[in-house]
């Protein structure tokens, strides 16, 4: 759990430690400033993401102040799981990785963090990336840059900057602004961009965005190749271990309600916390946000449940985003049988193979299909590559015709 704000410290057998007692002696918005924006709670789902992002852009140890090479990654996830959180979690392990490397040399930056910006007309704008990285490494003279300067100068800027501070990686919140580009090959275009960006400093980019980034993955082969995924998502109740887990995490965010008396959040209104967040940890911890913020304006000694329904989130606005994280799940999540696809679509296997390992005939068929339309060349029905004759060829139709009248004569 990481706090701002000092804490008791109870028996372990406790639980979760509560907030300081002395927080009761703040106004109620001193309170609810607090709970909002300091009361950050570590869980599972997060921990995970942030230690497979650690693995890529990090060399092996705790010690180590090598970066990796520059790779992309892609942090996908539904709206509100908690990206925010997770960039705060980053950026906090990013700068103790580095702690000892920044003594030795006062240049070097741990990360460098934005939010990709969007332009008027909605399209992702690259000037105002890099002014925002710029600004990010406190580059001494963007202030002194007249409207007229050129793209390239700016790019060029931002290069060297990044080169000089060496940073683990650039974060970039709200990624999925990228993919709002004219066309396919817009998308295409920036990500090559930002793939070009990286062989010249050397630094990784890590995107963070929803699951509107999972065509960023399959966009080229090149990329398909060059970038690694992060899956970040929500507490699924179906599942034991989730649902354990989401009531731990509801546990403990109770604990922290700056109230006089704690709630019994998890005990008795966690099915109807999850269904209002989707066991989305950033959904719910914006939802306990407005109930404290309604008990803390009626005085109330502590967070009800009809506090809780009067600032759940609607049902329709719920269903959307219910519907477009089961779809996002779905296209993320691998289906078993991957390697022998994968060795049918190169040819190493036949239908027939698939069929004894389970699979249905049309799925034996289609993947045969795909292996013969990928590896020979060619579609069924398509003529077979010759090399056709050039020039004027003899007219053996005629030829033919007269060897006929001269066997009818004979």
């Amino acid at each position: 759990m990481s706090m701002q704000f000092p804490v008791a410290n109870p028996p372990q057998d406790e639980g979760p430690e509560r907030f300081d007692p002395a927080l009761l002696t703040q106004s109620a918005a001193m309170r609810l400033v607090w709970f909002e924006k300091e009361c950050l709670i570590e869980h599972a789902r997060l921990t995970q993401a942030c230690s497979a992002i650690l693995q890529t852009i990090c060399s092996p140890g705790e010690g180590a102040g090598f970066n990796r090479l520059g790779t992309m990654v892609l942090v996908i996830g539904p709206a509100r799981v908690g990206k925010t959180t997770l960039i705060e979690e980053l950026k906090k392990r990013l700068l103790e990785r580095a702690r000892e490397r920044m003594m030795h040399d006062p240049s070097h930056l741990p990360f460098v963090s934005v939010n990709a910006p969007e332009a008027g007309s909605g399209r992702f704008n690259w000037v105002d990336y890099y002014t925002a990285v710029l600004r990010a490494v406190n580059y001494p003279f963007l202030h002194r840059e007249k409207m007229g300067v050129r793209v390239r100068d700016l790019r060029e800027a931002m290069e060297e900057a990044l080169i000089h501070h060496q940073p683990y990686a650039v974060i970039v919140d709200e990624a999925h602004h990228l993919a709002k580009a004219a066309s396919g090959r817009g998308l295409q275009d920036q990500l090559d961009h930002l793939k070009y960006l990286e062989n010249r400093t050397g630094v990784c980019h890590v995107l963070v965005g929803t699951y509107e980034m999972r065509r960023f993955r399959t966009v080229t082969a090149q990329l398909a190749g060059r970038s690694i995924d992060v899956h970040f998502p929500r507490y699924d109740a179906t599942v034991k271990e989730d649902r354990e887990e989401f009531r731990s995490t509801l546990w403990a965010l109770q604990r922290q309600l700056p109230v006089e008396e704690e709630p019994l959040l998890a005990e008795y209104s966690w099915e109807m916390l999850y269904a209002r967040s989707m066991g989305c940890i950033g959904l719910l911890k914006l939802h306990l946000n407005r109930a404290l913020s309604l008990a803390l304006t009626e005085e109330a000694s502590t967070v009800t449940e009809d506090h809780l329904k009067a600032t759940a989130t609607s049902e329709d606005r719920l269903k959307e985003m219910v519907n477009t994280a089961l779809k996002g799940e779905e296209d993320l999540m691998e289906a078993k049988g991957a390697d022998e696809r994968l060795l049918t679509l190169l040819g190493l296997r036949e239908p027939e193979m698939l069929l004894k390992r389970g699979a249905t005939p049309s799925e034996a068929t289609h993947d045969r299909s795909k292996a013969a339309s990928s590896f020979h060349g060619r579609k069924p029905g398509d003529r077979k590559p010759v090399r056709d004759p050039i020039g004027p060829q003899p007219d053996h139709t005629q030829a033919d015709g007269d060897e006929d009248k001269h066997r009818i004569a004979g």
